[in-house]
């Protein structure tokens, strides 16, 4: 909780009223599914007890590519979770909802 002019307030507090403006709401979006991305991938890596490099070696591609997969700030291509769900013996899916 943080004070804002004598009054607390929380988080979802402060999320209605910055949702409010539609590029906030749509940065926010964007920022969120992307990190949930690559917590995705990197929770599916580290539960095969797969290192960055074997996973690269899996994909045909080097380490530094998964570890920028892991990062938020990377939007990955579509071929590239594709080969990173046939790694992990999954299916990718990509739907508009």
């Amino acid at each position: 909780r943080e004070i804002a002019k004598g009054r607390y307030y929380d988080f979802e507090d402060y999320k209605k009223k910055a949702y409010k403006d539609p590029g906030v709401r749509e940065r926010c979006e964007k920022a969120f599914a992307e990190l949930k991305l690559a917590h995705q991938i990197a929770e599916f890596r580290e539960k095969a007890n797969m290192s960055q490099a074997k996973l690269a070696e899996e994909i045909h591609t080097k380490q530094q590519v998964v570890s920028r997969l892991e990062d938020e700030r990377h939007i990955p291509s579509f071929i590239t979770l594709w080969k990173v769900a046939q790694a992990f013996g999954k299916k990718l899916q990509i739907k508009f909802v």
